[in-house]
């Protein structure tokens, strides 16, 4: 009685959503219409299953016989069931597990970046790997919706990344409440965007659920919830700024983004803050919020995000504090020069990446030309492209050396070669050895650069 309430209550709430989003909006809308497919038959569903030698759980076979064989449902919609499942593993036991880690997910996924494995054996280890899965749609790029047929979550729903990303389990117990969430949310004019990826329910169930655990993965979760909603309630905003000042860095880091979000303002003495803060992590989620949700350069936080950059120690939080910088009216580029020569070879790289696309770069030409006899080849290859555009006198014979260098490698020759050819016929003698390298990259670049010069010669 319980599933056949619920199901005739989906029933309804599909029409409602129809309603909800006549525009067909929300993501994947314009392709599903709301519309399902003509219910499955018994017979069908028999001879499925005597297929794939499984039993679908009871609330999946349920929905397709009563609601529909696929058709409306989160991202692009719910598959129908396919009729002829041979060769599928989905008897197999589920290897996944809501609580696997990433290094548990690395060890499992191993097989896929092993040399001495064919093609064909690793396809065959990756569907053994999604054992016991049914897919039951798509979520768009890569990823998969799938349905855990075997094992102790049978019933669930998984997120299954064909990148290999570890997967995701949605928290609820079965299809049914999954689907019934998601027409709720269409309903409730919810962001819909990732589906299933937070928690369910509106702002006071969110916070019960924070109040009620010790568990600060919990506590993150159920602010992360919050994402999803339209709109917070005042005392829900209050909420928040009381968790901004919370003695765990991730749940201030969870707060201040959903802050940032739906109220920017309130939201800017914690983001100072938290620039400031010790953590990198928490410095590198402020400066997020400061560049998705402020005005364009880091409109208030400007001067602060300068001030705060040359003590900046993350390469990650220097990437972030800099693209938000240069898309406003301060230009950064003297506060990376000093980075050059960082101990952090990451921090040099990111450095001199953003300085090579900032106005002004001939001024620090002196030291563009020292990174390029760094002791690390990432940097001075960095180096090299940052140096686009600008042929410096100067620079023509340290392309030359990084050219024909023993220690160069391919990308790093093949980068040089390009800011020679910006050298024009100066650089002719360097094309020339070029023309017979042992790479077929360069040699083809090389002669292309020596048929266009020596046109030019013989011009009339």
């Amino acid at each position: 009685m319980k599933k056949q309430a619920q199901l005739e209550r989906i029933v309804w709430k599909l029409k409602m959503a129809t309603r909800r989003d006549d525009a067909l909006k929300e993501f994947g809308a314009n392709r599903h219409g709301y519309r399902m497919n003509d219910p499955l038959e018994p017979k069908a569903l028999e001879a499925f299953e005597a297929a794939a030698k499984v039993k679908l759980p009871t609330e999946f076979s349920e929905f397709l016989q009563t609601v529909g064989n696929g058709g409306a449902g989160p991202y692009y919609g719910i598959a129908p069931l396919d009729p002829n499942p041979e060769g599928a593993f989905l008897n197999r036991p589920c290897r996944l597990s809501p609580d696997m880690t990433q290094e548990q997910w690395e060890a499992m996924t191993a097989f896929l970046h092993d040399p001495s494995l064919e093609a064909a054996e690793k396809s065959v280890m990756q569907s053994e790997l999604y054992g016991g899965l049914l897919q039951i749609g798509t979520m768009g790029w890569t990823f998969d919706m799938m349905l855990v047929l075997t094992g102790p979550y049978r019933g669930r729903i998984v997120y299954v990344d064909r990148s290999a990303q570890i997967p995701f389990f949605t928290y609820e117990a079965n299809f049914l409440e999954w689907y019934e969430r998601w027409l709720d949310e269409i309903i409730g004019g919810c962001d819909t965007g990732w589906f299933g990826m937070e928690r369910a329910g509106d702002d006071g169930v969110l916070i019960d659920l924070y109040l009620s655990s010790l568990e600060e993965k919990v506590k993150v979760s159920a602010i992360q919830g919050m994402h999803k909603l339209p709109v917070l309630k005042p005392e829900t905003v209050k909420f928040l700024l009381e968790q901004c000042v919370d003695s765990s860095p991730a749940v201030r880091i969870a707060a201040l983004e959903i802050l940032a979000q739906k109220d920017y303002r309130s939201a800017l003495p914690f983001l100072e803050r938290a620039l400031g803060s010790p953590s990198a992590e928490e410095r590198l989620s402020a400066a997020r919020q400061v560049e998705t949700y402020g005005e364009p350069g880091g409109g208030e936080l400007a001067f602060l995000l300068e001030r705060r950059l040359p003590l900046e120690d993350d390469h990650r939080v220097l990437c972030q504090m800099t693209r938000t910088l240069e898309r406003g009216t301060i230009n950064p580029l003297a506060l990376l020069v000093p980075f050059f020569s960082h101990a952090d070879r990451n921090m040099r790289r990111e450095s001199i990446f953003h300085a090579g696309r900032l106005p002004g770069r001939e001024a620090h030409a002196e030291a563009f030309a020292r990174a390029l006899n760094d002791g690390d080849e990432q940097v001075r290859e960095t180096a090299v492209r940052a140096l686009e555009g600008l042929p410096l006198p100067g620079l023509l014979s340290e392309y030359r050396r990084l050219l024909t260098a023993a220690s160069s490698g391919v990308r790093l020759r093949r980068a040089a070669l390009r800011r020679l050819a910006e050298y024009g016929s100066e650089a002719f003698d360097s094309f020339e050895l070029a023309a017979r390298d042992a790479d077929p990259e360069i040699r083809e670049e090389a002669r292309r650069l020596l048929g266009r010069f020596k046109a030019k010669v013989n011009k009339p």
